[in-house]
């Protein structure tokens, strides 16, 4: 395939802060964009598949006035099936983080090239991230969706039970973004990385609750809705999927910027801008 070429840029022309690269890409890389989120919604198709075949099913159900506890068994099983849909869709996100680390750092990509090495060099992380990720997504709306239909008399355990059930999914959701930036950028046992995006995780937490609105976020609350906006959800994904992965990307570097480039791999401080961040 041919390379996706950058703009040449002199030193004194590169972006100034991640902010800018961000958009100046956006700009530049709108194909290269694209192209990989249309390589990633190819792994997500299995997880679209068992959305739409349960929601149908569920649908069904209550219109036939059925029973909570036959709805809930019906969400479950959807649930499970949807952890190994979720184990696929980080495989091409393993791809897709490659793409997204080679565009933060403006050198050029090699389209389905450049997903293959990221994908061959880190798939087992891709499954046992997406593995994690999924058995968080189960938990968050099983858990949230028992609380209402069974323990709806008490409004407060049932709150504080699904704030709970969201906190530890906004936690897995982060972290799972700083392993996939950080198996595509470092060379790190499996279990260092879970150990650092878990501080991460925690660390930055009101800013990792923002980029979780924006990614994964809307295209959540678009299934979330009803059948028409789940529609609308999956052409959003398979277009601008990679737009939330490389916001995440960039905010992931400019945090390994502080707390690891700077002492143990200073060449990467600063990588694709003019001047380094604080």
């Amino acid at each position: 395939m041919k390379k996706e070429r950058l703009t040449d840029f002199s030193p004194n022309e590169l972006p100034a802060n991640r902010w800018s690269l961000f958009w100046d890409l956006v700009r530049h890389q709108s194909r290269a964009l694209i192209a990989t989120s249309l390589l990633e919604t190819l792994f997500a198709l299995p997880l679209f598949i068992d959305y739409f075949v349960f929601s149908f099913l569920v649908g069904s159900l209550r219109a036939q006035s059925a029973s909570p506890s036959g709805i809930f068994a019906l969400l479950f099983y959807g649930c499970l099936t949807a952890i190994p849909c979720f184990m696929v869709l980080f495989l091409g996100l393993t791809g897709a983080a490659e793409i997204t680390k080679k565009l933060a750092f403006l050198e050029g990509t090699l389209g389905v090239s450049s997903f293959y090495m990221g994908f061959r060099k880190n798939w087992k992380a891709g499954l046992a991230i997406g593995f994690l990720y999924g058995a968080s997504f189960a938990l968050a709306l099983l858990g949230s969706v028992y609380l209402l239909f069974f323990q709806g008399s008490h409004p407060l355990m049932t709150g504080f039970g699904i704030g709970l059930l969201v906190y530890q999914f906004l936690i897995v959701n982060s972290l799972s973004h700083y392993a996939l930036s950080q198996e595509a950028l470092y060379e790190n046992t499996f279990g260092a990385t879970l150990k650092n995006s878990f501080i991460f995780a925690h660390v930055k937490l009101p800013l990792n609750v923002a980029w979780t609105l924006l990614s994964p976020g809307i295209f959540i609350i678009l299934f979330a809705i009803n059948d028409v906006t789940s529609y609308v959800g999956v052409g959003l994904f398979a277009l601008l999927n990679s737009y939330g992965l490389l916001v995440w990307t960039l905010y992931a570097h400019a945090v390994y910027d502080r707390y690891i480039n700077a002492a143990h791999h200073p060449e990467l401080v600063g990588k694709g801008l003019h001047k380094k961040e604080d």
